[in-house]
């Protein structure tokens, strides 16, 4: 902490923080579990002294993950445990350095997966043959415009202001010819141009008997242009002409000979830019019209178009979908598509149970103006249950109860059963924005109905361009979410503007991996405040992590760094106040080269995030008043540019239109008043930046106090792995060049990067932000802010934080993004890698190896536990792991360790000897021990335990059933509490589970034999007690000391604290006196361990005997140490025997 300096007599006061709960430190050599957790980093080992403190990081018990409820039934009686978590990192190996992507990590989106019978295969839904053998990614859309008031597209750059398009067309020596126009409406007509009129003079003029045509004439005596223009804007009005659509002005270009016809679309919007076909004779054009004139007549034959047509609807993105394979998504419409298949153009489909036969529908779909629904149809889905129809009927209305988002479905695991998943959605308020095709579309050409029941053709459901699989330069692939897990991160916080751009300071990444965390928090930065003295130039700020659904006018705090700053000299530094290390395991070096990696400067203080410093603030090379104002533009998708698939049967404005469709702009805090007219005020509780508070009203931005649910898609993960081809989402690339059309810069994108400079304020006299003002403040996204010296307007500069009442309105809020499980979403095992995941991947013919996902995650984990160097622990557990290729592989490693025991799951059979893998099999015991055995395991490092048993969840309370592994950790610990490591813990004295319910198997006498023999501790209850564990066999085969579990904990505990004298002596001069305090140091331990009844005899040898001088000159030492175990008591055998005097034993 800084030092208080005084320049004058006084007294200076300082607040220390020392509310904040500290962690109690562990206790004790730990216990070693491996798990799935809620959150927490994944593949760093962490110990945690008390129950309490895991959960800070790893998140509670949820009543289906083992690893957490086993910490707590171990830390009932121990304070340490080290827990790993385990995600998906695929094989485990470093990723491809071509195409980015982790082999088998996460998922391909369509590709099969597992069936009812445990196995990948067809998808069961589907019909053959009518589907893609894949599926895709679908874009769900439509065309949208501002709502009066509205700024929501306009201020993003989505959406331009309307104007009219109109085409020039310069007149001058009559000829004769035709010009095609066409208007907005779509209706096209020839306009002949001719000074005859009778029919044979204009049949030889070509009109059309197909396409009647306008004869526009002159007469003979009349050649001028002047007339010819006249005729021209006449038959334009003329029913046979373009009546009402087309307008026609005609002026006098001034000296020159001829005369300039502007002609104007009805409707304005991009529809208007329609192309003009002419067949004309030769002239020049007057210099004076020469740059202003698009079409002139008469010309050379040439294609000419009308311009200036712009604002109208724009479509907008307002779902992700994920279609399984052999389904085909379309919606139903006015337009045909598909070759000779006639959409479906209403809400029932032909067939079966509303079976749709063939690939009906289109990219582009008919829309109810009035409520907003469209039809979906699931080409080849096909589920035999009744209430489950190939199409379904939503809306875009979202205040409307059949919106999409409450009727698509959204649960992964259902994909193939339901036909589609809607991976994400973008809510947009109807005051907001209305769905219509004004502008965009012909109007009338593909519309339906009447005034009550318009349809237009204005929903979009596209696809990548590129065919599934396919492989195009510069377009994404949708389909591919190969990779490992990630954690969500911010965007970078940036400075102020120094020149012409702000530079980047530092961004937040969540400790906690995976999926699930970008939507639970957000992060606030307030008080910033500018240098206060000369001796000390940099500002400061407070950082607060904030619930993130909680609203400003009732924040919900998390936690709060006050007064941090970017001075790396300053001890309120940001990464030595939050911490910058970054704890991980390095997947992506050769295999061999892998290991944990402590990277940054600084301790994590922070329960939830990490900081990363920017190199120029690490180095201390920003210049010294710069303070975070903002933040870059978060990722966005790239969905528009030509990159996505079109109609070819409709007519839009063009065809980019359609493959134009964006992302909408991620909401921001458009003021901070509330109120209208007098009673308008400002309100200092609210934050600039996201507002993830649903916005109702264009006028009144902060009327709502409804979550924003767009912002739970804002936040997901959308990949970014790909190295090779662009990827589905993209950020922190502020600079880089638009490609095919596509803005890709994040900072540019919807004008999405936020700065506190973009706020438009009000000064005062001084010239200096006006704190009685900010009700009149607004955020202008563009930050074209010009200063408007009449109304005293301009954009808000750090300056203004000289005025210390304009501190409180100078905040703002951001988010984090991203955090991927690494696991396919679409298998409920696999997600949750689980035991039956192994097992499948293991039975997988494809595969059959440990390369895959959930196999390689628990492999890889119990590797890094292996590592000496890394972890300390005296018992390994996996709880509910019990396929060989993950326990077999645990016993491989602890036998390495050679200073733990394996607490081992059996996998158990049923009566029909199958695996069990659910909880309708029941374990069957005879079978179980018989496939056990046949596993010929030899190890004193392992022991193993049945059957299940039930517990009770330390937080949901309610009865679980648990693997033994779970139950019997807690016995540990209770044995090591009472007595000591060399004890057994068996027995109702020490291995009395009193946390357990009841043994899911009641065990009987020939059970417990069996079991035993096996070398399986049973777990049973005797009448009158409670469960018990009754038996304390290692998984060594032959007979000797080894072969219980006391011995082995006893011999791990001597060699543990044998090796800890060893390094104490190490680097010391290896000579006798050395020998002699080696020897010194042994027997006290050796003689307390006698004393505790561990041993009955002992004797350490380490002198010239054991060490030669060899070994002296190979600076080692050698000793031997001799002990005779005690041996616990079994097995008894009592005779009675009776007599007429009574019984005696």
């Amino acid at each position: 902490m800084a030092e208080i300096t005084f320049k004058s007599a006084g007294v200076k006061t300082r607040e220390i923080d020392l509310s904040q709960p500290s962690r109690t430190g562990p206790v004790g050599i730990p216990a070693g579990i491996i798990g799935t957790s809620l959150e927490g980093p994944a593949f760093v080992p962490l110990t945690f002294g008390n129950y309490n403190d895991f959960i800070t990081t790893f998140g509670a018990s949820d009543g289906e993950k083992f690893g957490p409820i086993a910490v707590s039934q171990w830390l009932s009686n121990a304070q340490a445990v080290t827990y790993m978590r385990v995600l998906g990192a695929g094989n485990g190996l470093q990723r491809d350095s071509s195409t980015g992507k982790v082999t088998n990590a996460g998922f391909t989106v369509g590709n099969r997966i597992v069936q009812e019978n445990g196995l990948i295969g067809n998808n069961a839904y589907a019909n053959a043959g009518v589907g893609e053998t894949g599926g895709r990614t679908y874009f769900l859309g439509c065309f949208m415009s501002e709502s009066a008031g509205s700024t929501i597209f306009s201020e993003a750059g989505i959406q331009h202001a309307s104007a009219f398009a109109d085409a020039k067309i310069f007149i001058k020596d009559f000829a004769t010819g035709s010009m095609t126009i066409t208007d907005t409406v779509g209706t096209q007509k020839i306009y002949h141009f001719h000074t005859g009129t009778n029919a044979a003079t204009i049949a030889a003029a070509g009109v059309a008997a197909t396409l009647p045509g306008v004869l526009v004439k002159a007469d003979v005596a009349v050649t001028n242009s002047g007339s010819i223009a006249d005729n021209f804007i006449a038959r334009l009005a003329d029913a046979d002409g373009h009546s009402g659509t087309i307008t026609g002005v005609k002026t006098a270009p001034g000296s020159d000979d001829g005369i300039l016809v502007t002609i104007t679309q009805k409707y304005f919007g991009r529809f208007g830019n329609r192309g003009i076909t002419y067949a004309l004779g030769n002239s020049t054009t007057p210099a004076s019209v020469a740059s202003g004139v698009t079409s002139r007549l008469p010309l050379l034959n040439a294609d000419s178009t009308f311009g200036s047509g712009s604002g109208g609807s724009v479509p907008i993105l307002r779902g992700v979908l994920l279609a399984p394979s052999g389904v085909i998504l379309h919606l139903s419409g006015n337009s045909a598509a598909n070759g000779s298949d006639a959409p479906v153009k209403t809400n029932t489909a032909t067939g079966v149970n509303n079976a749709i036969s063939g690939q009906e529908g289109s990219i582009t779909g008919s829309l109810n103006i009035a409520t907003q629904d469209f039809v979906m149809l699931m080409n080849g889905y096909s589920n035999p249950d009744t209430g489950k129809n190939t199409h379904i009927t939503a809306s875009f209305d979202m205040t409307s109860p059949n919106y999409f988002a409450n009727v698509f479905n959204t649960n992964p695991y259902k994909i193939e059963e339901e036909g589609h998943l809607l991976y994400g959605h973008y809510d947009i308020y109807p005051d907001l924005a209305a769905v219509t095709g004004s502008g965009a579309i012909a109007l009338g050409q593909y519309s339906s109905g009447n005034d009550n029941d318009i349809q237009e053709d204005i929903a979009l459901l596209l696809t990548s361009s590129v065919g599934r699989g396919s492989l195009v330069t510069n377009k994404p692939v949708y389909e591919d979410f190969e990779d490992r897990f990630s954690h969500a991160k911010t965007p970078f916080i940036i400075s102020q503007a120094f020149g012409s751009s702000p530079k980047d300071l530092f961004r937040l990444h969540m400790l906690s991996a995976g999926a699930g965390v970008s939507d639970k928090f957000k992060f606030s930065i307030e008080n910033i405040r500018k240098a206060s003295s000369s001796a000390n130039d940099y500002g400061t700020f407070d950082l607060i992590v904030r619930s993130f659904d909680d609203t400003d006018e009732n924040p919900k705090t998390l936690e709060s760094f006050r007064g941090i700053s970017l001075n790396p000299s300053s001890d309120r530094y940001i990464g030595r106040i939050i911490g910058d290390q970054h704890i991980f395991y390095n997947f992506d070096v050769a295999d061999a080269s892998q290991k944990l990696i402590v990277d940054g400067n600084h301790p994590v203080r922070s329960r939830y995030i990490r900081v990363e410093l920017s190199d120029d603030v690490a180095n201390g090379n920003v210049d010294i008043s710069s303070l975070p104002m903002g933040f870059r533009g978060p990722n966005h998708l790239v969905t528009s540019g030509s990159l996505l698939s079109n109609d070819p049967n409709i007519v839009y404005a063009s065809i980019s239109d359609v493959q134009s469709i964006i992302e909408p702009p991620i909401p921001y805090r458009k003021t901070v008043a509330i109120g209208t007219g007098l009673s308008k005020k400002s309100d200092g509780r609210f934050y600039w930046g996201i507002n993830t508070v649903r916005q109702t009203s264009a006028t009144q931005p902060n009327l709502s106090s409804l979550f924003d649910k767009s912002f739970n898609t804002f936040t997901k993960h959308f990949p970014e792995h790909r190295k090779d081809y662009p990827n589905f989402s993209v950020g922190n690339n502020n600079g880089i060049a638009d490609v095919l059309g596509t803005v890709l810069d994040s900072d540019r994108f919807n004008n999405n990067k936020f700065t506190l400079e973009n706020i438009s304020v009000r000064t005062g006299s001084d010239a200096v932000a006006d704190p009685e003002y900010w009700l009149s403040a607004s955020y202008v996204r563009n930050g074209n802010i010009a200063v408007n010296t009449t109304n005293k307007t301009r954009a808000f500069s750090v300056n203004d934080l000289d005025k210390v009442s304009n501190i409180k309105f100078a905040k703002f809020t951001f988010m984090a993004q991203g955090g991927f499980d690494g696991i396919n979403i679409f298998d409920e095992e696999k997600s949750k890698l689980t035991n039956t995941a192994v097992k499948r991947e293991m039975d997988d013919a494809s595969s059959a190896d440990t390369s895959d996902n959930t196999v390689s995650a628990y492999r890889k984990a119990i590797s890094i536990m292996n590592s000496k160097t890394d972890v300390d622990i005296q018992v390994l557990a996996t709880p509910g792991l019990r396929h060989a290729s993950i326990t077999d592989f645990a016993i491989q490693k602890i036998e390495n360790r050679f200073d733990a025991i394996y607490i081992m799951d059996i996998e158990e059979r049923d009566q029909v000897n199958t695996v069990i893998t659910s909880s309708v099999q029941k374990p069957h015991v005879s079978n179980t021990v018989t496939s056990f055995k046949n596993r010929a395991l030899n190890s004193s490092f392992a022991a193993a335990y049945f059957p299940d048993v039930i517990v009770t969840d330390p937080n949901t309370n309610t009865l679980v059933q648990v693997p033994p592994s779970v139950a019997v950790l807690g016995a540990y610990s209770l044995n090591d509490k009472v007595a000591h490591p060399w004890f057994a813990p068996a027995g109702f004295a020490r291995g009395a589970l009193n946390s357990v319910e009841i043994a899911s198997v009641r065990l009987n006498r020939t059970n417990l034999d069996d079991l035993y023999e096996a070398d399986i501790n049973p777990i049973t209850a005797f009448p009158g007690t409670g469960v018990t564990i009754w038996g304390q066999k290692t998984l060594q085969a032959a007979n000797s000391a080894l072969d219980r579990i006391n011995v082995r904990r006893l011999l791990i505990n001597i060699r543990r604290k044998v090796r800890n004298v060893a390094n104490s002596l190490l680097f010391e001069p290896n000579r006798v006196e050395t020998l002699e305090k080696f020897t010194a140091l042994v027997n006290p331990i050796l003689q307390k361990v006698q004393e505790q009844s561990g041993i009955v005899r002992y004797k350490a040898i380490i002198d010239t005997s054991t060490t030669t001088q060899a070994d002296v000159e190979n600076n080692t030492i050698r000793g031997k140490i001799f002990i005779q175990p005690t041996r616990s008591v079994e097995f008894v055998a009592l005779d009675f025997v009776v007599t007429n005097a009574g019984s005696n034993i």
